[in-house]
This record gives C-alpha cells, structure tokens and sequence, in this order.
C-alpha cells in the first residue's frame, strides 16, 4: 500500500466519514436491472473501463500517513456471481454486513445476479469515495459501457469539496429540481418552515456496535400513472416530489403515533452549486422536522417543508458548513461518532437521486418518462445502514417513468414504505384548491 502514488489527501468531509468507518462501516449499494443477461466476463471488462473513467474507484485510503490520503490501487474492481435466481435484495442486505476495508483497494465491488429473462447488478460503495449521485453516475456508465458506447475520456481527479464550496462565486446558480430531481429551490413558502428551531431538533442519536446483522429491506415501486400524477400536482402545488416525499414519510410516522418526526435529507451539491457530476463526494446533509399538528394539511407541509430544504442549500449556507467543517473536522474515530450522531440523527433519512438520465445525457433536456439507458428495466437504491439505533434509511430513483423506494432497517416498521406509496396516492387524488 505504502508504495502506490499518493492520489491526493482526504478533504474534511472525506476525513469526518474515514474516522467514522474507523468501526462503523458505510458503504452503500445501487442496483440496476438488465433486461438481457450479462455475461460475467463481460461485466469484468466493463468494470475495468468503468475503473479507468472514474480515478476514485481505483484508489484505497492509507491512514498511516501524518494525514489520510488517497493511494493508487493497482487491484481491479472485485466482481462475485450469485446463485441463479437469488433475491437481489438479499444481495443488498448482505452486503452491508460486509465492510470495505480501507486497503489494499479499490474501494467498490460488485455482484452479478442471474435472473429470469436477464439479470440485476448489484454496485457497492464505500462512503470514502463517494455518495449516491456519484454511485448513480458509475452505475449508469457501466451500464453504457455493457451497451457498447465509449465513455468520456478519464477526467482529473475530483478536487475537495471544502476547497470548491470556498471558491464559489456567489453565482452559482441553483438548479430548480422542482420535478423529479434531488432536494427542491427556493419558492413561495406558505406559513413558514416546519419546526427547525424545536429544540427535539438538536436530540443526538444513539451509535449500535457493528456487530455483522443483516439489516431488512423492504422495495416499492410506483407505477408510471401514479409517477406522473405526482410530477403534475407537485409543480401545481409549488412544492416538490422530494418535499412530498418528506412530507408523506412524516404522515406515516405521525399516524403511527409519533409526536414529533425528523427527516434528514442529504442535499447534493452538483445541483445546488453547478458542481460537476463526478464520482467523489458532494453532499451536505439537512433536516427539517414536525409536529403532528403541523402535517395535517399536505399540500401546505409538503410546500413548507420545500421551503425549509431551500433555505438549508442556498450558497452561502453550504459554503458557511463547509468551512465550519473544514476548521473543526474531526481528529479521532470518537469525535466523528459524536459528530455524525448529532447531525445525522433523524426517523427517516431520504436520499432521493432524482431521475437516472443515460450516461452523457443531460437532465432538463429529456422526457424523463421516456429516456433510459438501453437495456436497463429497473434501478434501485442507494441502500445503506449507518448504524443509529432506530433508522430507517429510504433510497429513492428513477428511471422509465417509474419511481423506485428501497427502504434499510434494522427496526422495521411494518408497512412502512407501502404506507408512504399509499399517502402519495391520496394526496394525488385530491382536488387541488383553488
């Protein structure tokens, strides 16, 4: 290991999550169903194109050096095959039984599920080198690469997070998102924000030793019908399908008797600042949070809760945590525990990736209920554990009109992510007002 070139030193972000993996593992997987089968041989050589597009995928992180950096892994991305017809969601609930070590590298794996008519590939990712976009773009270039087309040419390898964030202009622009996409812009917010300043808000979760349980996992999908109606009345609304998301997760929690529920959403930084889609990590996490009182009226929460969302990612407001960050990162594997069970605490945390656009396609210029890559039926994820006592982890995409929940836990609540299908169906059947 000592002998790989140094790739670059982690950024704070990177750091916090390494000292974190210190004894909590967190990886995350994605998941895309073929319509065809793939070879295992081929699927190894679209691994290694995959391997030369995106630098951080062949890299291991070396902590002996005075800081954490990033070294050059000569190994190839590791690649299993499942026994025919074996359940891809099993697949994904042991793989978060299986840590990535830090070394020799790389720091991703992947398995190939024979299944009838084609065949699911399971992508796993360790935190240190990326979040769910940027596990979404290696996803959908493998997938391009399986189809025959020749990816971009190797970028450079992706600066520090911290560094870019700093150097902003203040022109950044932000992406709308107010459709399919990640965590929604600035709009009108009716009755202000939920409940940030609830001091339940700032309530620290408890750590679970890693002990090698495999998580439940539970999947929905919605039909393109229903995908449709809730594009159409979210933009009717002034709201977003990531704010009703949020808002219909925190339905089912409040129905089941919770007084006061917490969402955390991680924010994606591509689209809040313009940053470029590369396979690294981009991402600030927030929250918003209720009352049970508060949610009573969809619509309105899902449209404040959208406003509470816009004003935690506009630029000044990611630039001000990143560099609270970057001057107070974390020194030791307990500073990061402490740290992330204090802002990452929450009932639900909803990653939502937004629309899968085939590689090289831009989003905004297609009909997201039409474009996917070829051959690709379904995509799933991300699916991760953390480890808080209590979570529950919901990975959001999609992709052929279609919008896709896979829900992680190790404390189901049953019925859980029907329910949050169900509470979407309702409020889409709804006569809007006015």
């Amino acid at each position: 290991m000592s002998q790989g070139r140094v790739v670059r030193p982690l950024g704070a972000c990177e750091r916090t999550i390494d000292f974190y993996m210190h004894r909590n593992p967190l990886q995350f997987s994605l998941v895309a169903e073929m319509d065809r089968p793939v070879p295992a041989g081929v699927l190894a050589s679209a691994l290694a194109t995959l391997q030369d597009r995106h630098p951080l995928l062949g890299v291991a992180v070396d902590r002996a050096a005075p800081e954490a950096v990033y070294r050059v892994s000569e190994g190839a991305i590791p690649l299993e095959v499942a026994a025919d017809g074996t359940p891809w969601q099993s697949v994904v609930a042991v793989e978060q039984t299986r840590p990535i070590p830090p070394a020799p590298g790389p720091l991703a794996r992947a398995v190939l599920v024979p299944q009838e008519p084609g065949c699911a590939i399971v992508l796993t990712f360790a935190h240190q080198i990326t979040d769910g976009v940027g596990g979404l773009r290696a996803l959908l270039d493998l997938v391009a690469a399986l189809d025959g087309e020749e990816l971009t040419p190797p970028g450079d390898v992706p600066h520090v997070q911290e560094d870019l964030l700093a150097h902003l202009d203040g022109a950044a622009h932000l992406d709308g998102a107010a459709h399919l996409g990640r965590t929604a812009d600035a709009g009108d917010a009716t009755a202000g924000p939920p409940l940030d300043d609830d001091e339940r808000m700032g309530a620290v979760g408890e750590l679970t030793p890693f002990s090698g349980r495999t998580p439940h996992v539970d999947t929905l999908a919605l039909d393109r019908g229903l995908t449709t109606r809730l594009v159409r009345r979210c933009r009717q609304e002034g709201t977003s399908v990531h704010a009703a998301l949020c808002a219909a997760a925190t339905v089912v929690f409040h129905r089941r008797g919770r007084e006061f529920v917490r969402v955390l959403t991680p924010v994606d930084l591509r689209r809040a600042v313009g940053l470029p889609d590369e396979v690294v990590n981009r991402f600030t996490g927030v929250r918003t949070g209720s009352a049970a009182h508060d949610a009573k009226d969809f619509w309105g929460f899902s449209r404040r809760t959208r406003a509470s969302l816009a004003l935690q990612r506009t630029p000044a407001a990611l630039q001000a945590g990143a560099a609270a960050l970057a001057q107070h990162a974390p020194s030791s594997p307990g500073d990061a525990e402490a740290m992330m069970s204090a802002a990452t605490a929450a009932d639900i945390q909803i990653t939502n990736l937004g629309v899968a656009y085939p590689s090289g396609q831009s989003p905004g210029r297609q009909n997201p209920s039409r474009q996917s890559p070829s051959g690709l039926s379904a995509l799933w994820g991300p699916a991760q554990i953390t480890q808080l006592r209590g979570e529950h982890i919901l990975g959001v995409v999609t992709v052929g009109g279609r919008l896709r929940m896979t829900e992680l836990t190790h404390d189901p609540v049953a019925g859980l992510v029907p329910e949050i299908g169900a509470v979407l169906a309702e409020a889409c059947a709804e006569s809007p007002h006015g």
